[in-house]
């Protein structure tokens, strides 16, 4: 006997079939887990699938009258918390968490400022004898942006990226007679002056050194002057030189 499939209407069943083959558990967040009922155990709701498969929640969390009482999750939302760190709170600003909890009241929250990436870190459940320090902790990002030798005039100075990226630079440098490098920071995409002195030069007396820099572009800077000057006030080599300059964001 031949099955006429028009006849038989198992167009929609078939494709109903397939559909829920397509969109077995643990296959997406809208399809594979559902919420339980009286009709059906159900496994997990689709928040809770986005959750354990790191992709964050998004939207408001205004039932949540503190950030500290936002349950531990993935979550991006607007900074319309009073207890944010630096001022942070805003309700027109996306921020970025991340909440875990431990025993008892012990919860770690990371934050990230959604506009420039600055990192937060805060731990509850600490007390005087604990090692964590309390409140928020800002989590410096350091990025190597330039390296290289600058010391005479119009020596360029080229970063893989636009300083504007950046709250303050790092300038490490060295002297001849150093065996270590020294580290000045200064704020970020702005023109600076490094200043520096010598007095065990093998001679009597002390040499003072002064490089300045000047901003070009946001991704480029020159050297604009390199000079040294001895205590008696005559004019001397300077063995200045600048070797790497890192970004702090």
């Amino acid at each position: 006997m031949l099955f006429d499939w028009k006849n038989l209407n198992l167009k929609k069943t078939v494709n109903r079939l397939v559909d829920l083959v397509e969109n077995h558990i643990g296959s997406n967040e809208k399809e594979a887990h559902k919420a339980a009922n009286e009709f059906t155990h159900g496994f997990a709701t689709p928040d809770m699938y986005k959750g354990a498969n790191n992709i964050r929640l998004r939207g408001a969390l205004k039932q949540y009258k503190s950030v500290f009482d936002i349950p531990s999750g993935l979550y991006e939302t607007y900074a319309d918390f009073g207890d944010l760190p630096n001022g942070l709170s805003n309700t027109s600003s996306i921020i970025q968490l991340r909440i875990e909890r431990g025993l008892g009241n012990r919860k770690q929250i990371w934050l990230t400022e959604g506009y420039n990436g600055t990192l937060w870190y805060y731990t509850m459940h600490t007390d005087s004898n604990s090692y964590n320090p309390e409140g928020w902790t800002r989590l410096p990002r350091i990025e190597e942006v330039w390296r290289g030798t600058a010391k005479n005039v119009n020596d360029i100075i080229t970063f893989n990226q636009h300083m504007t990226h950046f709250k303050t630079m790092r300038v490490w440098y060295e002297l001849d007679d150093g065996d270590a490098w020294i580290c000045n920071e200064f704020e970020a995409n702005k023109s600076f002056v490094l200043r520096a002195y010598d007095i065990f030069n093998g001679s009597v007396g002390a040499n003072f050194f002064e490089i300045g820099v000047t901003k070009n572009a946001n991704n480029k800077m020159t050297v604009a002057r390199n000079k040294g000057i001895g205590i008696d006030g005559k004019e001397t080599t300077s063995n200045l030189r600048i070797r790497m300059i890192e970004g702090v964001a």
